[in-house]
């Protein structure tokens, strides 16, 4: 198969839609030698702020010099993106190698794995032909049965846990932190950054269970933003064997001061001679992510953000009350139909002046009339635009120059408005 041929290969497993389950995985690494316990590897679940703290680790390990491997899902514009080493995506003919080989092996063992347990398979076996020192590991779905598992975290991060993939991992705050906290294996060192007390005894729980030490935050380090711009933000982050001052990053939203702290915080539990104090504040500050609070464009501003579940939103309208307290808003807005619309829409109205909601092309996405009509106590204009190109051209007919638009919803309506973005000129 050449590349195009491996690619509808792999997407034609997405009709086998998501399947919890380490079965196949398990089989299928075993085939292959299991490659994913060659490397070292920090291994992050959470509810939101997983690829952004991943980033933050990976940046502060290659600044250290090291080979660095980075699994994060979903991608925005090519599946490629979801492989990196030394965040250089893999190539189109090294993905295809592997499509065919899993391919191969999965026919020889007669099982059908997903579209995300293939994508996992090539990160551990591509890590493994290029020999990279680090691997860092982003959980694509809760953490007990989801693929990445079957790796033996180092260092397991634990990001703030929140309410989201309800019907697969738990109405409960507590059934939710089970699922994520069950990537804790011994032996590891846990970095948590949850405040909720039931989050917190299941992640205790869980470390006594496997004898991993435990760095709480908020208990055994702090982080106190000193300044936040759209430039970006300056942070300290103490503790008992932690200190560091004046610590920058790029990435705009408060929220990433706590992803950046996680990410300090597992760095120095390494205890590693080559991360030093130098390695931290220059892996911190060249750190990027795309699709979170991503600014594009001038008069009027545009923001992306791939803000999906109700605390993602939460974070989203604090940032934007905060950086653009008087401009008006104007959100293009789509979004998938296993979220809490009408918690997001209510939450929306108080911070929106104009809304155009629409539909990326997904089959898992909300169609526009429904969102519209969850808007019920938006007394503001609001358009049905239902393509997300022809929704953007229509935020921008009706914005100022002093304006701000906001595409969000998912991942998938950030990844269709960046592909309209980079083939027109707005602002010309």
């Amino acid at each position: 198969m050449n590349y195009q041929e491996s690619l509808d290969y792999l997407y034609s497993q997405a009709r086998l839609g998501i399947k919890l389950g380490l079965e196949n995985t398990s089989r299928l690494l075993d085939h292959f030698g299991n490659p994913q316990l060659e490397t070292p590897t920090i291994h992050i679940a959470g509810t939101n702020g997983k690829g952004s703290t991943a980033s933050f680790v990976e940046s502060i390990l290659r600044a250290a010099g090291y080979r660095t491997g980075l699994y994060t899902s979903p991608h925005i514009l090519d599946f490629r993106e979801r492989i990196q080493i030394n965040r250089q995506l893999i190539s189109q003919e090294e993905l295809a190698h592997w499509i065919v080989a899993i391919k191969q092996a999965s026919q020889e063992l007669n099982i059908a794995p997903t579209f995300f347990e293939i994508g996992t398979l090539i990160a551990f076996l591509h890590f493994n032909q290029q020999e990279t020192d680090w691997n860092i590991v982003e959980v694509g779905m809760g953490g007990r049965l989801d693929s990445t598992n079957l790796c033996q975290g180092r260092v397991c991060i634990i990001t703030p846990i929140s309410r989201d993939h309800e019907s697969s991992l738990g109405t409960k705050l507590e059934q939710i932190a089970r699922e994520k906290a069950a990537i804790i294996k011994h032996p590891c060192t846990v970095v948590s950054g949850s405040k909720e007390k039931e989050v917190i005894e299941v992640i205790q729980g869980q470390c006594r269970a496997h004898k991993a030490s435990l760095l709480q935050m908020g208990q055994n380090f702090h982080i106190n933003i000193q300044s936040h711009s759209l430039k970006g933000q300056v942070f300290d982050l103490n503790g008992p064997e932690i200190w560091y001052k004046g610590l920058e990053i790029a990435l705009i939203g408060r929220h990433q001061s706590v992803n950046a702290g996680l990410a300090v915080a597992a760095c120095t539990a390494l205890a590693d001679p080559l991360i030093t104090e130098q390695t931290i504040r220059q892996g911190l500050k060249s750190a990027n992510w795309s699709g979170r609070l991503e600014m594009s464009g001038a008069n009027p501003s545009l923001i992306l953000d791939g803000a999906h579940n109700f605390d993602s939103f939460k974070k989203l309208t604090a940032s934007l009350s905060e950086l653009f307290p008087h401009k008006r808003k104007i959100w293009v807005f789509g979004i998938m139909k296993d979220k809490p619309l009408a918690k997001i829409t209510e939450l929306i109205s108080e911070y929106a002046d104009y809304v155009v909601v629409t539909q990326p092309k997904s089959d898992r996405s909300t169609p526009p009339e429904q969102i519209r009509n969850a808007f019920t106590d938006f007394t503001k204009p609001i358009d049905q635009v239902d393509e997300i190109p022809l929704a953007l051209d229509r935020a921008y007919q009706v914005a100022e120059p002093d304006d701000l638009i906001v595409v969000t919803g998912s991942l998938f309506t950030v990844a269709e408005a960046k592909q309209v973005i980079d083939n027109q000129t707005y602002n010309s």
